[in-house]
This record gives C-alpha cells, sequence and structure tokens, in this order.
C-alpha cells in the first residue's frame, strides 16, 4: 500500500502568504533605496539651480547699470568709443593650434 500524503490547506496558504509578504517587502526596500537615490541627485540639481539663480540675479541688478551695458558692450560687441583704436590679439591658445 502506497500512503498518500495528504495537502495541508491552512499551511499551504500560510506558506504563499508568507512568500508574498518577503516579496512585497524586497520591493518596497529596492523602491526606497531609488528614492533615496533620486533625492540625493535632486539636492545636488537644487543645490546647481540656487546658485545659478543666485548668478542670474546679480547680472540682472547690472542690466540697468551704464557701466555694465558699457563693458558688455566692448567685450561681446568689440564696440569703441569716438577716437578709440581696438586692438586685436591673438591668444596663445589660438598661436598654438595654428602651428
Amino acid at each position: 500500500m502506497t500512503k498518500r500524503k495528504r495537502i495541508n490547506l491552512p499551511r499551504l496558504i500560510l506558506t504563499i502568504f508568507i512568500i508574498a509578504a518577503i516579496v512585497l517587502a524586497a520591493v518596497s526596500v529596492k523602491n526606497i533605496f531609488s528614492l533615496r537615490a533620486e533625492q540625493k541627485a535632486l539636492k545636488s540639481t537644487n543645490k546647481q539651480l540656487l546658485a545659478e539663480k543666485a548668478a542670474l540675479q546679480q547680472e540682472l541688478e547690472n542690466v540697468n547699470d551704464f557701466e555694465y551695458i558699457e563693458e558688455q558692450a566692448r567685450i561681446q560687441l568689440r564696440l569703441v568709443k569716438p577716437g578709440e583704436i581696438l586692438y586685436i590679439l591673438e591668444d596663445e591658445d589660438e598661436e598654438s593650434a595654428d602651428n
């Protein structure tokens, strides 16, 4: 005679429930770690953006300053006042790149 094993239904349900709980806990822990990494990256980005905002606010304050406008016109547009002579010298980097 062969013995037949009877399936214990409450034990099977409990085992399935425990396995599901372990899987859910593992997924939750993974999500927590990924969210913490994302939070760290966002804090770093926020810090950079705040520094950029401060620099832009400083530049905004200078926009109405006549001396700042004149300086930017001289640098970016190479404008000169009447009677001035503009000398353009090659940079050392450009000279070494030409050779």
